[in-house]
């Protein structure tokens, strides 16, 4: 009898550990994962992007003239190799828009395939892009122009040439308005571009960090820009709130050179291109 028990418990044992073996096999097998690619560095990283599905960070390089594709632990590799200058990045409908040089490009996030390409006439260096689903808006700080696309036809105008060194952009769905960051040592500060009138606002200066890089929102009530001090050596992060109307206020004083910067809604942090360091950095925010 006692050998009988034994062996109903020791199958029954034996059936549920194979049984826990094939699930967590199933399980590795569906997780994501990426092998390295020794040659996919950062080098001068300026803006970073986020693919909700996947988890993976996109990253622009222009020392090494590609976007790098990572996961929060590394294990990063080429997504799209052999551009002139990749700055900024943006994400929509599973694609990632690139602001080359003088030209946008846009990859699918899955297969890495190129979808769209546009050369922007009077474009000279891009730097920041923007999408509302419809279209793309693009800064260059250097013609102090902001460039509009249509993504279907293809498009072309400029939005606006009155904002002088625009770098920054942010979409907002709400208000239907385009935050712009002007970056000079005077004059400059955070506007606001509205979609419905094209009225045109400076909402607030940020006297002690004039040179203003990069913008994005955490949904409910701040906004965090990337930006320098007007000697140029003192790099910070700076939070302000949603109304544009409080003083801002420095949350983190770097010496990595941030640059690009995003919220990552899951996680409540910024993920932040490190031009300096030749890294991307993750901060953890607060309530």
């Amino acid at each position: 009898m006692y050998k009988i028990i034994f062996s109903f418990f020791f199958c029954l044992t034996l059936t549920s550990t194979v049984f826990a073996q094939k699930e967590e096999g199933k399980k590795k097998k569906n997780k994501k994962t990426i092998t390295a690619d020794p040659n996919a560095k950062l080098i001068k990283p300026t803006d970073v992007a986020f693919d909700e599905k996947s988890g993976l960070f996109y990253i622009s390089s222009p020392g090494n003239h590609g976007i790098i594709k990572r996961g929060r632990r590394g294990g990063a590799v080429f997504a799209v190799k052999d551009l002139l200058h990749p700055r900024g990045l943006t994400t929509y409908g599973g694609i990632l828009y690139v602001a080359d040089s003088n030209r946008v490009v846009g990859y699918q996030l899955k297969t890495s395939k190129k979808v769209f390409e546009e050369n922007i006439d009077g474009a000279n260096a891009l730097h920041s892009i923007a999408c509302d689903g419809s279209h793309l808006f693009v800064s260059d700080k250097s013609v102090s122009k902001i460039f509009k696309i249509t993504i279907k036809s293809k498009k072309q105008e400029i939005l606006t040439a009155d904002i002088v060194n625009p770098t920054g952009l942010y979409y907002d769905k709400k208000l239907r308005e385009i935050l712009i960051l002007s970056s000079q040592e005077s004059g400059g500060g955070v506007y606001t571009y509205n979609l419905r009138n094209k009225e045109i606002e400076l909402r607030l200066t940020v006297d002690e960090f004039p040179y203003l890089e990069d913008i994005t929102f955490n949904e409910s009530m701040s906004y965090y820009i990337t930006a320098w001090g007007a000697d140029h050596k003192e790099n910070v992060i700076i939070k302000i709130n949603s109304s544009l109307k409080r003083e801002a206020r420095v949350i983190q004083s770097s010496t990595d050179g941030p640059s690009g910067l995003l919220y990552i809604k899951r996680t409540n942090e910024l993920a932040i291109a490190s031009e300096y360091s030749n890294n991307l950095n993750i901060i953890k925010l607060g309530y």
